[in-house]
């Protein structure tokens, strides 16, 4: 095999096209779901360098804007950085409250669930209270037995209730908090 035949690419020019791939597909995903930054200091910075004053090189004194020296719209490096560190604590602030709201949310699902559960386990012990009512079983302690506010630890079910497979429903939840 001779030198002449070899192709020497670029030190990295696979992953280039591979991350610009998946850059456009990304893109073209975005643009296909009309997804959109709505924050407004985004939306502020990127019509601040789109403008391209700081490109330029000219100051608009009256707009504000800055002047020659500017780097990406802002007037010095600290003003970049201040205006960034204050984005972070906005975001910040809106993840907690999102955690926040998220965290109740699932909360009143779980609790909807545990309600839904238990309404469900009733319905089955009234079944079964009913029919072993039909077959002559003699029900008559176990309706107090089964009544949420009646249950004691030291009797848990009457006998026709065990004997047909019915058991105690326990219901542990889960805590959760914030950090």
């Amino acid at each position: 095999m001779s030198l002449g035949s070899l192709a020497f690419g670029a030190l990295g020019e696979e992953e280039e096209q591979e991350d610009s791939e998946s850059l456009d597909s990304l893109k073209a995903l975005t643009a296909k779901l009309k997804l959109q930054t709505r924050r407004p200091s985004y939306l502020e910075w990127t019509a601040r360098v789109q403008s391209q004053a700081w490109c330029r090189g000219h100051a608009r004194a009256e707009l504000g804007e800055p002047g020659p020296g500017a780097i990406c719209g802002f007037h010095t490096v600290d003003d970049a950085l201040q205006w960034l560190r204050e984005e972070l604590r906005q975001m910040r602030a809106q993840d907690r409250e999102l955690a926040g709201q998220l965290l109740r949310l699932r909360s009143r699902m779980h609790q909807l669930k545990v309600e839904q559960i238990c309404r469900q386990h009733q319905e089955l012990l009234d079944d079964a209270e009913l029919e072993a009512e039909a077959e002559g079983l003699g029900f008559g302690e176990a309706a107090e037995l089964l009544s949420p506010g009646s249950l004691r630890p030291t009797r848990l079910l009457a006998p026709p209730l065990r004997d047909i497979g019915l058991t105690r429903m326990n219901i542990s939840a889960r805590r959760f908090t914030l950090r």
